[in-house]
């Protein structure tokens, strides 16, 4: 696979179907996993497909579905991957689009043709071509675990705070009194594992920011930005959602390894309605559950009675369409 950056560096030829402007391998932490028949008869063949490019076996037509091996490491010119909605998935398609991104100018990553070991599905096309795959999601959330909240302090189980697991190795651990959400925020575009952690108590909570530990969130929500530094907290009452790392806080880009935009979570704890809100969440009032919504398609929707954030959490990485959802 080969790209050209704005400024027209050498290209680089690198695995899994992709190039990058650097580039380093790096381990997942865990055995590939072929998926289960289970897993076949639900979304197949898409899943499977995806699945195979996760693990190297296969390389996708359009360069949006990467091997998990594939990092990306921070530089002036961060590039950004095409990505396309299933259902406007086709071989025509992706060879538009790729024609309209090539260009010493244009600073996207260049895949090559794909490889496919069944040459029957190939996310779209290529190999032996395949239909426009089906619109599929998944949604994962902290209803139901850690009812833990202080009969006194938060009887009512509301979210009191968030925060950040980041790793090479997708068996990293949320912190002590926090519960991790089983979701890869990185799906499909290589870069990192990072996780959302949540937390009911008030007693767990290591870096509370400007807010009251027993205080519930009220909203959580990310940002896109075009460089590392080009971010800060919008408004009055906001605060960053953290990652903690051997005793202190860091923030957490959640393109970390998989290139694109540099995307950042924030939260308030404020009753207040600040600046920024999307229209239609709730001012006032506590948030109850939180979520990711992974899937093919930007159109994908949370179950009824959640809200969905706006902002695709792999911005410019490729990879699923990730959006972090909440509940009141």
């Amino acid at each position: 696979m080969k790209f050209t950056s704005p400024s027209g560096r050498k290209a680089v030829a690198l695995l899994g179907g992709l190039t990058l402007l650097i580039s380093c391998s790096k381990e997942t932490g865990v055995a590939p996993k072929e998926p289960n028949n289970a897993d076949r008869n639900q979304t197949s063949p898409w899943t499977a497909f995806v699945q195979r490019v996760s693990e190297g076996v296969n390389s996708d037509p359009l360069g949006q579905y990467v091997a998990k091996s594939v990092q990306v490491a921070d530089g002036t010119d961060r590039l950004q991957r095409p990505k396309m909605n299933a259902e406007d998935r086709s071989w025509a398609s992706i060879q538009s689009l790729l024609a309209a991104t090539r260009g010493p100018d244009v600073p996207y990553i260049q895949p090559i043709e794909p490889t496919c070991d069944d040459y029957s599905y190939c996310g779209g096309g290529g190999g032996g071509g395949g239909g426009t795959p089906t619109v599929y999601s998944t949604f994962t959330s902290s209803e139901g675990q850690s009812l833990n909240g202080d009969p006194f302090i938060n009887p009512d189980n509301y979210i009191l705070d968030v925060e950040l697991a980041k790793s090479s190795y997708a068996s990293v651990d949320a912190k002590s009194g926090y519960t991790k959400l089983s979701a890869d925020l990185n799906k499909g575009a290589g870069g990192k594992f990072i996780f959302l952690t949540f937390t009911r108590s008030s007693f767990e909570q290591g870096h509370s920011g400007k807010w009251p530990a027993q205080h519930p969130l009220t909203r959580i929500w990310a940002d896109s930005y075009s460089s590392s530094s080009d971010h800060d907290a919008h408004g009055t009452g906001l605060d960053e959602v953290w990652n903690p790392t051997w005793g202190s806080f860091y923030l957490c880009d959640l393109n970390d390894g998989a290139g694109g935009k540099y995307i950042y979570a924030h939260m308030t704890k404020d009753i207040q309605r600040p600046a920024g809100w999307q229209s239609g969440t709730p001012p006032k009032v506590p948030i109850k559950e939180v979520g990711i919504l992974s899937g093919n398609s930007s159109s994908i929707q949370p179950p009824a009675g959640w809200v969905r954030d706006g902002k695709d959490l792999n911005e410019g990485a490729g990879g699923d369409f990730i959006y972090l959802c909440t509940k009141y």
